[in-house]
């Protein structure tokens, strides 16, 4: 997911508002235990580019990290 309009300091915040909400939906729950998936800011992506360690796990709450490593 692309964050869009969220500051630095509240990407926890948005990425732990997601969590739940996946978890709630059967289907989403089952598609995050199969396929990796997290959350990046435009700001971020555009800035440091997708590779950076600038994304957000959806699946547990680690560290930042490359798209590659999720």
């Amino acid at each position: 997911m692309v964050l869009v309009g969220t500051a630095a300091a509240g990407v926890h915040g948005a990425v732990a508002n997601l969590r739940p909400a996946a978890e709630e939906n059967p289907a989403v729950a089952e598609m995050l235990a199969a396929v990796p998936a997290g959350a990046a800011r435009i700001e971020d992506l555009v800035q440091r580019g997708p590779s950076a360690p600038i994304w957000h796990p959806l699946s547990s709450s680690g560290r930042a990290c490359g798209w590659t490593e999720l």
